[in-house]
């Protein structure tokens, strides 16, 4: 093997063991996300999956309305290269869109124009395995975003340059454990809830420090699941709990709860 062979041997083995981040350049005078702009966001912004904690999905916008909605037409267009379903909403923080693919993307833009700012790309294994390989969308705090991926990690990334800031492994993809939601980020903590229920795997919510990564808390459903409930992916327990630990105001306190994962 000559050198110039071996030298692009080893380029290739590297890029297959890291994220790619790819992009034209950093977003400069970014808005950091506070606590009081994710419970009243601007008219203009959609930084939730339905744009609120209520889940409303209502925009106040008025300028398309009923009479002149029959006249829109494209403004611009922007291809993702993933042909696999897309299930995230556009992100929008005053100018900037994040959009989240299958396959572990997360591609930011002017919403104006459609110009690339940047493009991560995590590097997923070569034996991962599930039915549902998509992304419902990146959680959004001060100067970061948060990424829940089909491998079973969530990933923090700068918000400016697409950067890995850390990167926390939840559970075990082997075991039929993913991640496909959206995180729903809650004054400084980054709450995520797995998938797998079709592989028979325990429902379970955890919390994460959103400046570190660090595991706050964890509530899991029912060690043994009932025949019934488990036939129906183990939804009644996981409820229940998860209802539980919400009511004790885990979710927006970050106290321990009864159940952790194990």
């Amino acid at each position: 093997m000559t050198t110039k062979q071996w030298l692009l041997s080893s380029l290739v083995a590297s890029t297959c063991l890291v994220p790619i981040t790819a992009g034209a350049g950093p977003i400069e005078n970014y808005s950091p996300v506070t606590a009081d702009r994710l419970k009243n966001p601007e008219p203009g912004n959609w930084m939730h999956y339905r744009r609120t904690y209520d889940g409303q999905g209502y925009s106040p916008l008025d300028q398309i309305n009923t009479s002149n909605v029959k006249n829109l037409t494209p403004a611009w267009t922007f291809s993702t290269g993933v042909i696999e379903g897309h299930e995230a909403p556009p992100i929008i923080n005053n100018g900037v869109m994040f959009v989240a693919t299958p396959m572990g993307q997360v591609i930011a833009l002017n919403a104006k124009t459609g110009d690339q700012y940047w493009r991560y790309k995590r590097q997923l294994p070569d034996d991962l395995f599930q039915l549902h390989p998509t992304s419902r969308g990146v959680g959004l705090w001060q100067d970061k975003l948060y990424l829940a991926t089909t491998d079973d990690h969530v990933v923090a990334l700068d918000a400016k340059t697409g950067k890995v800031v850390w990167d926390t492994k939840v559970q075990d993809y082997k075991k039929g454990q993913y991640l496909t939601l959206m995180p729903l980020v809650i004054d400084g903590k980054v709450i995520v809830g797995g998938s797998g229920g079709e592989f028979g795997v325990r429902g379970y919510v955890v919390a994460y420090d959103a400046d570190t990564g660090k595991e706050l808390w964890a509530v899991t459903s029912l060690r043994t699941m009932p025949t019934r409930a488990r036939n129906c992916g183990g939804l009644s327990p996981f409820r229940a709990r998860v209802s539980q630990a919400m009511t004790r105001g885990a979710a927006t306190t970050g106290r321990p709860v009864a159940g952790l994962r194990g």
